[in-house]
């Protein structure tokens, strides 16, 4: 067994122990505060990009998120700017190389990496509130995807394919919108959110 198969699948065993559902009573309380719903009305309309609480994330929180999940994704995203990200197009999926020179932000951008891939071969969609909707149709459909795990000194390069071009088109989409994430941060979020209200 190579070291970089030992190391994968420490992460994924440790995942998987830790991966303790959380509360999902917080989960609609999370989702009004992310969209600016101050008054605690559920049915009230409001602007989805509202009263973002920029400090604590709350549009972090999904319905079986772990904190150190939000923790994770806090981190990836306050320090995007220390994150690089290269795909390669595949004719039947990609290949990502994400790595940070950042020895802290490091093993939270790996669990990170590894950690939804566990999800996505388990079915297991944490609907964080700001996710892409191109995330469900891949949960819904991961036994057609094909995944490699390789790490690498600063980082881990996922390779993913599928026999079947609708699996393809949606991980190239998802790539994409991981490497904008990457590079602008929340603001890629919120334009994304933005331009899905008003269609």
């Amino acid at each position: 067994m190579s070291p970089q198969t030992v190391i994968t699948s420490l992460l994924l065993l440790t995942f998987t122990v830790f991966n303790a559902a959380a509360a999902p009573n917080d989960y609609e309380r999370m989702h009004r505060e992310h969209h600016g719903n101050q008054g605690g009305k559920v049915d009230q309309p409001v602007h989805p990009l509202g009263g973002h609480d920029e400090v604590n994330m709350p549009g972090l929180q999904g319905k079986n998120t772990t904190a150190a999940e939000v923790d994770e994704l806090r981190a990836l995203f306050t320090q995007h700017q220390l994150i690089r990200r290269k795909v390669e197009q595949l004719p039947n999926g990609i290949r990502t190389i994400t790595e940070t020179d950042n020895e802290k932000l490091r093993p939270k951008l790996i669990s990170h990496v590894v950690g939804m891939l566990s999800r996505i071969q388990a079915k297991r969609n944490p609907e964080v509130i700001i996710q892409s909707p191109t995330l469900t149709p891949l949960f819904q459909m991961s036994e057609r995807i094909k995944t490699q795990v390789e790490m690498t000194p600063k980082g881990v390069v996922v390779v993913q394919t599928s026999d079947d071009q609708r699996v393809v088109k949606l991980l190239k989409t998802h790539a994409a919108e991981v490497s904008d994430m990457a590079a602008r941060g929340m603001q890629a979020v919120h334009e994304r959110m933005h331009a899905a209200h008003h269609k």
